[in-house]
């Protein structure tokens, strides 16, 4: 079951149903009829507001991979702690492995360093307190006992690629152009979702193409690939992080299919 079918988790239902996998997915309702054509189950859910009574199907993975809402006034907290806490309450007893896809936002290092997973977490976001709250949430609940955390690096891939807009009409970026950009190809994401439901035991891991660039180096090449001159970045100074993903490629994956943004890009438009 794939709670929130959104960007990643179309990818990973697509794996799971050309594997025979029997699929479901929660909607808020308006995609119920193309989640049917597409071969899946849809469960009407929002996980802001589930009733107590309910309860879900039993089965053998559930992936809580609920992204930004843009409904007025859900903030991420109401997703990532009181969304997921009815999620996880509203499961069977008999229920299997929980995947919470998680984000590299819960590491505020602003410096430049390397982070992995024995990392600190002290996320400056909103979005990354609300997602390293879930992770508190889940490893103290019932339901997490063998789950697995992913916190993923910014996706990109087909229909998505950063600052495209920005460059495409050259628009002024905001922050500076030596901060690094950590990224993940939404293929490769996918993938180690698929594996987390298969690996031996929970754990956490970092999910990144290991290779960031800086946002200046990384805006340079893409602008020169669409023939459009760079854009200008306008104030920041902070660095950010390099997130690695040592343990996910030697525990979790054999390999990533896009190991560069320059691979990842290469059919991306944006």
């Amino acid at each position: 079951m794939i709670v929130g079918c959104g960007y990643l988790g179309d990818r990973v239902a697509r794996c799971w149903r050309e594997a025979g996998d029997t699929v479901y997915a929660t909607t808020r309702g308006h995609r119920s009829e193309m989640l049917s054509r597409s071969g899946l189950r849809p469960l009407t859910l929002d996980v802001t507001d589930v009733p107590t009574t309910t309860c879900l199907p039993q089965v053998d993975t559930v992936v809580f991979a609920v992204g930004r809402d843009r409904q007025a006034g859900v903030t991420m907290q109401d997703i990532h702690v009181t969304g997921l806490r009815a999620v996880l309450d509203a499961l069977p007893d008999t229920t299997g492995r929980v995947i919470y896809v998680s984000s590299s936002g819960v590491y505020g290092q602003n410096s430049g360093e390397w982070v992995d997973e024995e990392s600190a977490c002290e996320p400056v976001s909103a979005g990354g307190h609300a997602c390293l709250s879930g992770e508190r949430l889940l490893s103290t609940h019932p339901r997490g006992h063998d789950a697995v955390v992913l916190r993923l690096a910014g996706l990109y891939g087909r229909g998505r690629a950063p600052y495209a807009a920005q460059i495409r009409s050259t628009t002024p970026i905001a922050g500076s152009r030596d901060s690094f950009l950590n990224l993940v190809h939404v293929d490769d994401a996918a993938a180690a979702v698929v594996a987390a439901a298969a690996c031996n035991r929970g754990r956490t891991y970092v999910i990144s193409d290991g290779h960031p660039p800086t946002r200046g180096e990384y805006v340079a090449w893409f602008a020169a690939r669409l023939g459009v001159p760079a854009p200008p970045f306008e104030g920041g100074v902070s660095l950010g992080k390099r997130v690695r993903n040592s343990r996910a490629v030697g525990e979790l994956i054999e390999r990533l299919t896009y190991p560069s943004y320059r691979d990842g890009l290469d059919t991306v438009r944006g």
